[in-house]
């Protein structure tokens, strides 16, 4: 499949172009039309001798030439032949327009789709779509694009970011938004030949592209995904993703407490805090971090620590309010900038950060950029937003403003800022508006090109700029960048070992469990218990049963041989009340744990990308209190203390009310085992349960006291 013959053909036809307005063949022919003078364009119309003024052939078969790509513009019922015959000339690349695929969720659909993959693979043709728009390329100012867009200034417009996006309508928006600098823009529709991650790996690689933006509603390849989120990563290349279809109703049951607790968010969530995405949740936020992030593309910011300038105290109150809401950081202040701020704001103002200036009704400018440099040479300070800028309407002042925010507040108060490239720089400034969006384009371009971006209104701005925060904070020793998804999705019988089996392999892991034997008739209690230390719990030994308290599986505090034979039939007959069918293969004889804080440790396998490990509040509070956090295996240990600290719980494990605190690092410690062993069965690997672990305070350890493992061969 050849890249090249469809983002840079030197020739291309458009089979459908026609002058109906507002129609696809009319986009795609007038877009056609603005492509550089050495790149071919030809129109293909049975029907019509020109379109646009320019001639047309009747087939491609006509054409004085192969084109390198053809964008087919026509009705779904033609393109199987038409497909066919540009395969036959040699065409080394197809753009689908129509609809009516696999998206309609019909039968029909999909073997249709199915045949345009064999003509493809027939042909070694890449093909975009069907059901998609086609794509833009800014590098080497090509269109070949099927909607809006028509506006689209290729002369004019940066190049910089390249979006995909699997909805035709998101990638318009990411076109139409002005002041944001663009490589390429992709419309992927169904993909089935040429996909998301065959559209990423490409552009990754570009020196062109310094940022991916991506509009995901689902992900083909989980593996390779998160290679080109790794490989972003490590050429510096910041990547924002909006993904859609990720409510609750996306879940699958599944047998164990994680598989319940797991959700398309969760997981995609746990994907982006490994590799540092950044993850948005609608367009505006999407459109917002391009921009910001676009903006300081020469000079990101050392971290994600934030001061603030405000012109009011109600101002000042809302920014503290929403930096806190959404998780900006804005540290203290260094002594000697409050002292430095004092001799430059009037004497009633409080230098904190956030800070109020007041209402300064004099030299505005200069004690803003006194103040501003007071704040970026604040070693605790990494980035500033600045909310008093309005600047609604296009008048001379906004505009003389405007230039000193361009020539002074970005340029007089340099101090070194560490870029992914360990670049000098000076601590980059924004505009957070605290008003409906109104600017004027000119002096916000005059801004971007000194380095401040303008995000959207507060509620989104602070939003936005958290996620930015986070991603400006990543560290790459506490992140381990390993990829675990598997080769293929998981498939054929679902296979759920017994506790003793479970137990078992986590043990050849490294996880720690109290004693136990396992009894299959309670005439081998007497033998199995002589080993085990008073109380003991009893437990079910069944692959069917996976909950076993609810079926009434478990006895706790056995003190005597006596007990534990009354409580072997108790269970059995209990259990085989619950589930007639379930096979009972005996009862586990288990040394009983001291109390402590009862934890959940557990994995899900997601089908694309792999297994995820979860951490949270254990015992009957699993599913009541869902306080959990997922990461994708495997983690290191900084991960998991992170997983663990995130959690509300965490307070309970610090130590609440003169109790003890716990022992995270053993938790931790388990949790790291647990995501090996997942990482290293990933090919078969469905759900996995340890509830509880049992952490005690510091010093004193963790163990694991039940285990269920599902496997799927």
């Amino acid at each position: 499949m050849n890249m090249e013959k469809l983002l840079k053909p030197k020739a291309m036809a458009i089979v459908g172009a026609n002058e109906k307005r507002g129609s696809f063949g009319n986009y795609s022919a007038i877009n056609a039309l603005q492509n550089r003078e050495s790149v071919k364009v030809y129109f293909v119309n049975a029907k019509s001798e020109r379109v646009l003024g320019k001639q047309t052939y009747k087939s491609l078969s006509e054409l004085p030439e192969v084109p390198d790509c053809v964008m087919l513009v026509t009705p779904k019922s033609s393109i199987p032949g038409l497909l066919r015959e540009a395969g036959e000339l040699g065409v080394g690349a197809a753009i689908i327009v129509a609809a009516g695929y696999s998206e309609e969720g019909t039968e029909e659909g999909r073997r249709d789709e199915r045949e345009i993959v064999e003509i493809a693979r027939r042909y070694d043709m890449a093909v975009m779509g069907p059901n998609c728009t086609g794509y833009v390329n800014n590098v080497d100012k090509i269109k070949m694009w099927g909607m809006g867009g028509t506006e689209f200034d290729m002369g004019s417009r940066s190049t910089g970011i390249a979006f995909f996006s699997q909805s035709g309508t998101m990638a318009i928006h990411a076109l139409s938004c002005n002041y944001v600098d663009i490589s390429y823009v992709f419309s992927l529709g169904n993909s089935v030949v040429l996909t998301m991650e065959d559209a990423m790996a490409y552009a990754v690689e570009d020196p062109h592209v310094y940022m991916l933006c991506l509009y995901l509603e689902g992900v083909r390849n989980g593996r390779r995904f998160m290679d080109i989120l790794n490989r972003a990563r490590e050429l510096g290349k910041p990547v924002v993703i909006h993904a859609s279809g990720m409510s609750a109703k996306g879940a699958i049951a599944a047998a164990s407490h994680t598989g319940n607790l797991a959700s398309s968010r969760a997981v995609y969530e746990a994907v982006c805090e490994k590799y540092g995405v950044v993850l948005v949740e609608s367009i505006d936020e999407f459109l917002c971090a391009a921009n910001v992030l676009g903006t300081w593309r020469n000079k990101l910011p050392a971290g994600g620590n934030v001061a603030a300038v405000n012109g009011s105290g109600g101002e000042n109150a809302v920014c503290a309010d929403l930096g806190e809401m959404y998780g900006v950081p804005m540290p203290d202040l260094q002594p000697e900038t409050i002292e430095r701020l004092k001799r430059v704001l009037p004497e009633f103002a409080s230098p904190k950060n956030p800070l109020d200036m007041t209402a300064i009704t004099s030299d505005t400018d200069t004690v803003c950029v006194e103040t501003l440099t007071a704040l970026g040479e604040d070693p605790n300070v990494d980035a500033i937003i600045f909310t008093i800028a309005q600047f609604n309407e296009p008048n001379e002042k906004d505009r003389q403003q405007a230039e000193v925010f361009g020539e002074s507040l970005n340029e007089r108060y340099a101090r070194p800022c560490i870029k992914y490239e360990q670049l000098e720089g000076s601590v980059p400034v924004m505009v957070i508006p605290q008003v409906e969006d109104r600017r004027d384009y000119e002096w916000r371009m005059k801004l971007k090109a000194a380095g401040v971006p303008i995000l959207a209104t507060s509620l989104i701005g602070y939003k936005v700029l958290g996620k930015i925060c986070r991603f400006l904070n990543y560290r790459e020793e506490e992140h381990l960048r390993e990829n675990a998804a598997p080769e293929r999705a998981l498939s054929g019988e679902v296979i759920r070992h017994t506790e003793a089996e479970s137990r078992a392999l986590l043990e050849s892991a490294g996880v720690p469990f109290p004693r136990q034997a396992a009894v299959a008739s309670k005439d081998g209690l007497a033998a199995a218990m002589e080993g085990l230390r008073f109380p003991l719990v009893m437990k079910i030994s069944s692959p069917d049963i996976a909950h076993k308290t609810e079926a009434g599986g478990v006895k706790l505090n056995i003190r005597s041989a006596g007990e534990a034979e009354a409580a072997f039939d108790e269970i059995m007959e209990s259990c085989a009340r619950h589930l007639p069918s379930a096979r009972l293969e005996g009862v586990l004889l288990q040394e009983m744990a001291p109390a402590g804080t009862e934890m959940i440790v557990g994995v899900t396998s997601d089908r694309q990308f792999g297994p995820m490990l979860l951490v949270g509040m254990g015992g009957v509070f699993t599913e009541v209190f869902k306080d959990t956090a997922m990461a994708a295996c495997p983690v290191c240990r900084e991960e998991a203390m992170h997983m663990i600290d995130s959690l509300k719980a965490a307070r309970l494990l610090d130590g609440y009310r003169g109790s003890r605190p716990c022992d995270k690092g053993a938790l931790a410690e388990i949790m790291v085992k647990v995501s090996r062993f997942a990482a290293g069965r990933r090919g078969t690997l469905k759900e996995l349960d340890i509830n509880p672990v049992i952490v005690y305070p510091q010093g004193e350890g963790a163990v694991a006291v039940d285990a269920l493992v599902v496997e799927q061969e």
